[in-house]
Parts: structure tokens; C-alpha cells; sequence
């Protein structure tokens, strides 16, 4: 099968700290977001939801992917997108705190609850324009009618210059929804229609797989498929693998790396980071 050249891929997790993967796939020295940072290029900052970091954080966290092409999607704070009155001065004082790490940064995210919906769409356009003045950013809402009529979004999307986020929670809402380690996860990722198409040349999904690893294969296929459409047509694409328990998520990355170099010329990614007595072994 020839291999095309493809557009570029940002492959990550929705962590780089969690306490399962220590000593099995990622190392404490020099830091574990470095040893992370060794195999993917990208992640998602998920814990900048709750609080936002301080100027010393950020300095670690700038040193530990300083010398790696790698790129942080960090989630806005939820005093921005999920209070009845955003903090805009909050959203102002954390895109100045993240500067530093502008050479590092991906899109920023800007996730919106299920309450916002189209009546909301000038707070949704001024958030998305006050973060794209300085950074990208890539939208998620959860509102029933953008799903319904997903035209509503695109002047706003072309306007801010931002790109859609593409959540499929398919495969635990199909999958085996008794499984213990799904049935907490179901009410946090929403069963929404999946929507493809992209805005402004960038794809980004977060592909949130069922712990049931062998009824991961169809989706798994299913988005092998699409990413390598999307790369094969220039499309700059930023996958996002989640599910309920952490723990499989770098494996399920691997994986989905693996089958996609199949069908477009990837670059191989790097073996686990492992304790030195480990390697010896």
C-alpha cells in the first residue's frame, strides 16, 4: 500500500500525571510531563479548569517541553464558560499566566455547558474573540440545537478563526453501559451526534473509547479512517484519546497510532519511558 504525506498529527492524552501510568509507561525523572512529552506531542490541560496555574507552574511545565515540537490544549477555568456571568477579567488574567508557553500552546479550549445554547451565541463569539486575539482555540458545546442545526456556529467559528471540537462518546453510550468503570462516566460525556466536518483547516476529537478494549474496534476504525481522510487532505488534526479509566489510555493511543501508520506515513513513536531495573530486566 503507498503511503501519502500527511498533514500534521497531534496524537495525546486527557493527562500526563496520572498516578497509574507512574513506572509503567511514564517516568518521575527528569519530570513525568517530560517523560509524557518523550512519546506524545500534545495534551489536554484539563486540571486548568478547576484553577489556574501560577508563574511557577508554568515555568516547569515550559522547561520540561522546551526542546520537543509539543503542544499544550489547555481547558479554559469554568468561572469563563460555565458561570451565568463569566469572569471575562479571570479569562484575561489566565491567557496572560499561559503566555509563556505561546511557542507550546495548541488551541485553547473553550468548552461550553449544555445550558449554553444559541440564544448565548455574542458570549460565546466574545470569548472565543478575546482568546483569538492572542492564541487558537477550538470550541465544544453541548446545547441539543447546535446539533440540530450545526450551520448556526459557523459564521462564529470563521469569524474568531476557531475550530470545532468533535466529541464521540459512542463508544461507552453503545458499548457495555453496565461496565463498573462506565456507569459514572455516562452522565460526563454526553451521547451527542458525532459532526465530522471541519472549520478552518484543523480537526479535533476527543474520542472517549470503552474500557471493554476488544469492543473499542469498530470505533477504533472508524476514526483511523477519518483522521487518515482528514491528513490525506491537509487537514491539520489533534486527537484526543479519553476513557472512563485513565489507565488504558496510552495503550489506546498506541494502538490507534498503530493502525493509522497503515494508511498514511507517520513518525513512529517513541517506546514507553521505564524505570532503568525495569529495562534490565
Amino acid at each position: 500500500m503507498s503511503l501519502s504525506k500527511p498533514a500534521k498529527l497531534y496524537l495525546g492524552l486527557p493527562a500526563w500525571a496520572y498516578p497509574g501510568w507512574s513506572n509503567r509507561y511514564f517516568v518521575d525523572e527528569p519530570s513525568r510531563l517530560a517523560s509524557y512529552a518523550s512519546v506524545f506531542n500534545t495534551v489536554e490541560g484539563n486540571t486548568t479548569f478547576y484553577r489556574t496555574p501560577d508563574g511557577d507552574t508554568i515555568a516547569r511545565w515550559h522547561d520540561a517541553v522546551a526542546s520537543r515540537d509539543f503542544r499544550f490544549c489547555l481547558k479554559l477555568p469554568k468561572v469563563v464558560t460555565h458561570e451565568p456571568k463569566p469572569d471575562v477579567r479571570a479569562l484575561r488574567t489566565f491567557l496572560d499566566l499561559v503566555n509563556p508557553l505561546s511557542q507550546n500552546l495548541g488551541p485553547l479550549l473553550v468548552q461550553f455547558p449544555a445550558n449554553v445554547g444559541p440564544t448565548d451565541l455574542q458570549r460565546i463569539e466574545h470569548t472565543l474573540s478575546v482568546v483569538s486575539e492572542r492564541h487558537e482555540c477550538a470550541l465544544e458545546v453541548r446545547h441539543p440545537k447546535f446539533f440540530e442545526h450545526p450551520e448556526i456556529l459557523l459564521p462564529v467559528l470563521e469569524r474568531t478563526d476557531s475550530c470545532r471540537i468533535t466529541l464521540d462518546a459512542q463508544p461507552i453510550h453503545q458499548g457495555n453501559r453496565d461496565h463498573p468503570e462506565v456507569v459514572a462516566a455516562l452522565h460526563k460525556k454526553p451521547d451527542l451526534p458525532v459532526l465530522t466536518g471541519t472549520v478552518g483547516g484543523r480537526a479535533f476529537v476527543r474520542l472517549v473509547l470503552h474500557p471493554d478494549l476488544e469492543s473499542n474496534g469498530p470505533w477504533m476504525s472508524e476514526w483511523v479512517a477519518q483522521t487518515a481522510g482528514y491528513l490525506r487532505a491537509g487537514i491539520e488534526t489533534w486527537m484526543m484519546i479519553h476513557c472512563p479509566n485513565n489507565q488504558h489510555c496510552p495503550p489506546l493511543a498506541r494502538e490507534f497510532h498503530r493502525q493509522l501508520s497503515a494508511f498514511v506515513d507517520l513518525p513512529p513513536l517513541a517506546a514507553w519511558s521505564l524505570p532503568e531495573q525495569m529495562s534490565l530486566v
